[in-house]
């Protein structure tokens, strides 16, 4: 990891605090980690402030005051910007820094702040990489969301593409950076006994589910202006995972051959048939909770979704007639991620003539949070005078194995850091992504309410026995 800047942009917010802080102070613990990060921010800051803010931060995730002090005191620095598209107090302090340390001009600019805050940052950016000559290279990293629908994300694209070239940006979705994500591929095509049965010979359905058990509270003006499920959760986080499931084999492991794969899905996946959505949004539950419309910033009238239930299917030789449902779901009774893949049942019952007997399909769970791990469940023989089957299960747990796993965002930056971009979206992904959600997002589908605590509308458990969107 060669030595380098940070820019972070939006330095006082949240993810800069819950995430983003933490993540860099655990970066810097490898060997070879050397950097700076200057905050960037319209707060009336300085250095001093600025790390206060981030002892506080690193505090909260569990860090030593004396090792937090210790590091701000030698990385962090802030630059006040009266404006996000007015940038030289940055390049100045930028420069400044590098001559002092030693930097070779290496930047990562991050833009932890509002989709409305990008095109002004990435014009100051580009604007002062074609004018100031360096030997170092610039790389830019947005948070989601990348547009709001089609157009904008074409948009942004251009833009960005008007200054950067496409091997120098990383459009971050955190859920690439966790480690069971990651093992997903190794899961497939590192295993002779997976990779066989993962198509529509074998495979009866797949489900992917983010719950989340709070609700908007903190962030409801904005999500009921900007969000909903589709936007905030489908088209990006659900998107990923959906894609790395159903994708072919890359020929080699690299960004780029990765990343194609993923495109290819999405290009083969069928336009969302209407009837095969199911939306909800959360009222009040028997825990007290308010519903949605409760909170300060939401009409009363409002019609965003807080749940929704996506069916999609994959016109390829592997995937053809396999439904694949993509759920999310605020106010749920607990907060869980993870890939359900059923296969088929065996096309004989053989058992029959032995007494009652039905047998469970093989079920493949691959948890992604809490508790990151995966489970195979199986069917044996219980002991018994009668033949009754049971469902045992396999499981495995990293927690067990490997004891705590890095934060998804410390990977992600350090992959920044070294220009490997296999967990970062590519432009032709968001666009496809956006062009399979945009009828769906247009065309005003009912809500249907859902009692906070419950899992959506009509659902009694995580994936409804039927597994279907729509009743």
């Amino acid at each position: 990891m060669e030595p380098l800047l940070f820019l972070l942009f939006g330095a006082s917010g949240d993810l800069a605090k819950k995430k983003l802080l933490p993540a860099l102070y655990d970066l810097a613990q490898h060997q070879d980690a050397r950097f700076g990060v200057i905050g960037i921010g319209r707060s009336d800051w300085d250095d001093d402030a600025f790390r206060e803010h981030a002892i506080e931060a690193l505090a909260n995730a569990g860090i030593a005051k004396k090792k937090a002090t210790a590091w701000a005191e030698e990385t962090l620095f802030f630059a006040e910007v009266d404006a996000y598209d007015q940038l030289e107090p940055v390049f100045e302090r930028a420069a400044a820094l590098e001559d002092e340390h030693g930097y070779p001009g290496h930047r990562i600019a991050y833009l932890a702040t509002p989709p409305s805050t990008f095109s002004g940052v990435i014009t100051a950016v580009g604007e002062h990489e074609e004018a100031e000559e360096h030997e170092g290279w610039t790389r830019l990293v947005l948070e989601k969301p990348f547009g709001h629908d089609l157009e904008s994300a074409q948009a942004l694209n251009a833009l960005i593409h008007r200054y950067f070239d496409e091997t120098q940006v990383f459009r971050i979705d955190h859920y690439l950076g966790k480690e069971t994500v990651q093992n997903l591929l190794v899961f497939r095509f590192g295993n002779a006994l997976f990779e066989p049965l993962w198509n529509r010979e074998h495979v009866e359905r797949v489900d992917i589910l983010v719950a989340e058990s709070v609700g908007v509270e903190g962030r409801a003006g904005y999500y009921d202006q900007q969000g909903g499920a589709i936007r905030d959760m489908v088209q990006n986080h659900l998107t990923q995972l959906f894609t790395l499931a159903a994708m072919e084999p890359p020929a080699t492991f690299d960004a780029e051959a990765i990343r194609h794969e993923k495109i290819k899905v999405l290009r083969s996946t069928a336009p969302v048939n209407l009837q095969r959505v199911r939306l909800g949004q959360y009222g009040p539950g028997d825990n007290g909770n308010e519903g949605y419309t409760a909170h300060e910033g939401v009409p009363p009238d409002s019609d965003t979704e807080t749940y929704a239930a996506v069916e999609l299917c994959v016109n390829n030789w592997r995937w053809q007639g396999v439904p694949f449902t993509l759920r999310t779901g605020k106010r749920l009774p607990e907060r869980m991620t993870e890939i359900t893949v059923q296969f088929r049942c065996p096309p004989v019952t053989l058992f029959r003539s032995a007494g009652p007997c039905s047998l469970s399909p093989n079920v493949l769970r691959i948890r992604l949070q809490p508790h990151e791990g995966f489970e195979l469940g199986f069917e044996v023989k219980a002991p018994d005078n009668g033949f009754t089957v049971s469902t045992q299960h396999l499981s495995f747990s990293y927690d067990e194995v490997f004891g705590k796993l890095p934060d998804a965002y410390e990977t992600l930056l350090r992959d920044v850091a070294e220009g490997d971009q296999t967990l970062f979206v590519h432009a032709d992904e968001a666009e496809a992504a956006w062009a399979l959600y945009g009828p769906l997002l247009d065309a005003q589908l009912p809500l249907d309410p859902y009692a906070s605590g419950s899992w959506g509308p009509g659902a009694s458990t995580p994936v409804a026995a039927d597994s279907t969107p729509v009743a």
